[in-house]
């Protein structure tokens, strides 16, 4: 056994080149997104610019779990390197389809869908990283890090997308975000090269290969009860800010500005909560980050009944500890999972997001049709504490995964 030199996160390139990936990417993203709703929205009715923004969902959630099949078969890192190519590509080839015939809707239709199917393959294998890349006790400052990174560039991303699409039309907003795909592609290339080995998947088969990952997670206790609490939380939060908080402003005629004051209190607030989640560092880090999120459940409650200048400690309750919780989750995920099947792990909690987020929004507005407002947001508030609790009461110490000892290479 050879061991692994890990320097200080301050000092180590791959960590930074990491979080400004992250951000880049974050950023572009974003920019993309506005650049193609609004353009959806100049040449369809609304109907069509929705089918738009949910094209990708459908094809992402078919492939996800073959994704992180074959995160765990391949290596990630060139995973992501192959998933970025393909990026650049569809959207070279896209912009130069729309100087040549103009936007149309099926043009837009289809670039989605291919994105989804690349972002299949690209998530599961991002989450393979961080564990071979720092020791287990700086996966905490990492998540953090990379958290702060994504947030900051949420906020770069939206207006930086509306003036490309309002000065240079989608073909700039789509050469840009392929531009920071070929840097994310480079800095994978050159500069994020893991510490650890992947320990590769032994299946015969991709199909075989997630048969043993569900019987993996069958088998493990922690893993299984944070994979089915990870899966949930977004369902019982998303629903909340995305349709109670604008039924509620809406309703109440406090009007958008409003609305967005309500969120920019969010951001601030949750890059707090990563800040001190740097310097935080429980003993058992799924216990610590569950718990957290209690508070986090009250203020979906609280978003339904509170006047109007409590929301904003609503908000602070909910994105300051999605700050704080995230990093410490996502650090105890990495830590007590198997390497082995990270990626496959990954891949059944995205899909809870892509599959069953479109019926949870569904679900939540019936709910407040159904009832009102402040019964439909404390309803899940309470369905959202009984989740954490029951995870933080279930989850069991944690102990190494065998053969993923930190700072030590066969």
């Amino acid at each position: 056994m050879s061991t692994t030199v890990f320097p200080p996160l301050r000092r180590d390139r791959r960590v930074h080149g990491w979080i400004l990936s992250a951000g880049i990417s974050w950023a572009g993203d974003t920019a993309w997104y506005v650049g193609l709703a609004w353009s959806a929205a100049q040449i369809t009715t609304p109907a069509g610019a929705g089918l738009v923004m949910g094209a990708g969902a459908l094809p992402k959630a078919l492939i996800l779990l073959y994704g992180g099949a074959l995160a765990d078969r391949l290596d990630g890192r060139r995973t992501m390197i192959l998933a970025n190519l393909a990026r650049i590509a569809v959207l070279v080839v896209a912009a130069i389809a729309v100087l040549v015939w103009g936007l149309s809707l099926a043009l837009l239709i289809t670039v989605a869908v291919v994105f989804g199917a690349v972002d299949a393959l690209y998530a599961p294998a991002s989450g393979t990283l961080p564990r071979r890349m720092v020791r287990s006790e700086d996966l905490v400052k990492l998540s953090a890090g990379t958290q702060l990174a994504t947030r900051m560039a949420a906020f770069a991303g939206a207006p930086l997308g509306g003036l490309l699409v309002a000065h240079g039309g989608l073909v700039t907003v789509m050469l840009v975000d392929a531009a920071s795909f070929v840097v994310i592609a480079l800095a994978l290339a050159f500069v994020v090269k893991p510490r650890l080995p992947q320990p590769a998947s032994e299946g015969h088969s991709i199909r075989a290969d997630l048969r043993a990952g569900f019987a993996y997670l069958k088998q493990d206790v922690r893993a299984r009860t944070l994979v089915i609490a990870f899966s949930g939380l977004n369902l019982c939060v998303g629903p909340i800010l995305a349709v109670g908080l604008v039924q509620r402003t809406h309703t109440e005629g406090w009007g958008p500005a409003w609305y967005g004051w309500f969120q920019a209190a969010s951001g601030v607030t949750a890059a707090a909560g990563a800040v001190v989640a740097m310097r935080w560092k429980p003993t058992d880090l799924a216990r610590s980050g569950l718990l957290a999120l209690v508070v986090q459940a009250a203020g979906c409650a609280m978003i339904g009944v509170v006047p109007r200048l409590a929301v904003f400690v609503a908000m602070a309750m909910i994105s300051c500890t999605a700050g704080l919780a995230s990093a410490q989750l996502s650090a105890a995920f990495q830590q007590s999972v198997d390497p082995q099947y990270l990626g496959r792990s990954y891949s059944i909690v995205n899909l809870s997001d892509e599959a069953l987020m479109p019926l949870a929004m569904t679900g939540f507005g019936a709910l407040i049709s159904l009832s009102s407002i402040p019964v439909a947001c404390v309803v899940v508030g309470v369905l959202f504490a009984a989740l954490v609790l029951w995870a933080a009461i279930r989850v069991q110490p944690h102990a190494e995964p065998a053969g993923a000892r930190p700072g030590e290479r066969p």
